[in-house]
Formats: structure tokens, sequence, C-alpha cells
């Protein structure tokens, strides 16, 4: 029995079983980076061993050239560095840095329908590229020399529906 037939079998008959979408991973690249260290010199002394890094993301996406799957992906990375967890007793610690990054990635989209892709680019996408942008930014805190913390990874798909859901 060919492939061709165990498939057909295995899928009901289908005669044109499609193909699973899929992404395809090209380059990764930092697209821009600001670091902002507030009140430097007196900034590094006595620091904490262990500073908490609030971290914002936000993620998009554009078409390169018409009537292609080629697709940049961008995944942008507000961090700020403060000397304490905010608390009740202290809601705005003091602020070491800001750190504004821009992590892109070149993806190819195949055999997609137009529902799924912007699942593809919206979570799978940034998924892909969060280890490559988290270790970008945590090397520009460390070269800085601030002590680094780590950042735990992120659920795309649960900020994509929080999204999806307030628009």
């Amino acid at each position: 029995m060919s492939e061709q037939e165990q498939f057909d079998t295995l899928g009901g008959g289908t005669q044109n079983p499609r193909k699973a979408p899929s992404l395809g991973v090209g380059n990764q690249y930092i697209r821009s980076v600001t670091f902002n260290v507030r009140g430097s010199p007196e900034v590094y002394f006595n620091l904490p061993t262990q500073p908490h890094i609030g971290l914002r993301l936000d993620v998009n996406a554009r078409q390169i050239g018409e009537n292609q799957p080629n697709f940049e992906v961008t995944l942008v990375a507000g961090a700020q560095g403060f000397r304490a967890t905010p608390s009740e007793q202290t809601p705005q610690p003091d602020v070491l840095y800001d750190i504004e990054l821009s992590y892109s990635g070149l993806f190819v989209v195949q055999n997609a329908q137009p529902q799924e892709v912007e699942t593809l680019l919206l979570v799978e996408a940034p998924r892909l590229l969060f280890p490559s942008a988290r270790s970008a930014l945590l090397n520009l805190i460390r070269e800085a020399g601030f002590p680094v913390s780590n950042i735990q990874p992120v659920d795309f798909l649960a900020l994509w529906q929080a999204r999806r859901g307030q628009g």
C-alpha cells in the first residue's frame, strides 16, 4: 500500500488531503534598541542584588512584497529595571534603567488558510523569537552593569486572545 493510499484510508478517503499549515523561520535580528540608564553614575552605588524587571510586550507583523507568503514579525519588548518590586508600601520604586528592544524575524507561511495566518504570525512566530529576544535583552542589561534577573517564558496565545477580546 502506498503512502497516499494509507493516508486516504486514515483520512476518510480524502482525494486531496490538505497539508498542515507551517511557519518557516529565516533570519532573526535586533531591529532597534534604546537603553537609558537613569541617574548615572549614582545609580550604580548600592545596586540591589536582584532588581525587579517590569516587561511589556507587543507583536506586529507585516507582509514583505506583494502576493507573497513572506512576513517580518517584530517582538517589541519594553523593560524597566526597578530597585525593588512594586508593592503597596512602594508602588513606584526607583527606576534604574529603561530598555526598548525590537527583535524581528523573517517568516514564510505555507499551506495556511487566511484565518490561520494571524495565529501563526502573532502567536507562533513570537514564541519562536522570544528565547533569542530574551537573551539579547538580558545581555544588554548585564553589559550595562546591572544584575540580571530571569525573565519567564510568555504565553503568546493568552496574550493574543486577551488582545482580541479588547478589540
